[in-house]
């Protein structure tokens, strides 16, 4: 698996593809810690959606760089089709993470925050940006490694999906009947409320029952693609 997600990472660098999202990111987090002084919870979660974005479209990049042949040949050698799935989603991990540790710690290394930074306020912000980045590998993994991906609009849907779960909250407000179809997409309000409030985070039990319920969301989430990914390449 390692020499498979190595030469994952070594096909996406070479492929290029990588440049337009991190640039952007980059660019992104630059901008918006270009002042100093600013709020750290509500930075960081403008930080959590650009990752958000970035990482559905790192993930669908790299689902989509090989060619079926050599998809085929790679799912022979690693012997079952769910590694292959698997080591997919280590190597977006490896992307991943430079990426976040960057968001987290440019702001708090230029010192562009209005106060220092608790412990607890670290954990959280990990957190968020750990929750957003996988959201955008299932949305990413679900338009681009499963029936989905051979639908014409697959990119188009993917940002549909996005803007959906960030406006999530606004579109229950109009009519509650939203809130019994919008379960599908990912619960990011549920993470998003505890970051617009000031520089604190209070552990109670309604956070920890919607971070629950986060977290549940994420490992079903997984499962059904687990489940799509095989029904589409058997």
């Amino acid at each position: 698996m390692t020499a498979f997600v190595r030469y994952q990472c070594i096909s996406h660098i070479r492929s290029l593809k990588f440049i337009p999202p991190v640039f952007l990111f980059l660019a992104w987090v630059f901008i918006l810690y270009a002042y100093k002084n600013v709020p750290i919870l509500s930075s960081y979660a403008v930080s959590s959606i650009a990752l958000y974005l970035t990482m559905t479209w790192i993930t669908m990049s790299i689902f989509t760089q090989d060619e079926e042949s050599e998809k085929h040949i790679l799912m022979a050698h690693l012997g079952k089709k769910v590694k292959y799935l698997f080591g997919k989603w280590l190597t977006i991990l490896v992307v991943m993470i430079p990426l976040l540790l960057f968001a987290i710690f440019f702001p708090i290394i230029t010192d562009s925050f209005k106060e220092g930074v608790s412990i607890t306020l670290y954990a959280f912000a990990f957190y968020s940006h750990v929750i957003f980045s996988v959201f955008g590998i299932l949305v990413g993994n679900l338009f681009s490694a499963t029936k989905l991906a051979t639908k014409k609009y697959a990119w188009l849907s993917a940002v549909f999906v996005i803007v959906v779960s960030l406006a999530s909250k606004s579109i229950i407000e109009i009519s509650m009947w939203f809130k019994w179809i919008l379960w599908i997409f990912p619960p990011v309000f549920k993470v998003i409320e505890y970051m617009e409030a000031d520089d604190h985070v209070l552990i109670h039990s309604a956070f920890v029952i919607d971070n629950a319920l986060v977290v549940f969301y994420v490992i079903i989430g997984a499962a059904i693609l687990v489940f799509l990914y095989l029904k589409k390449e058997s």
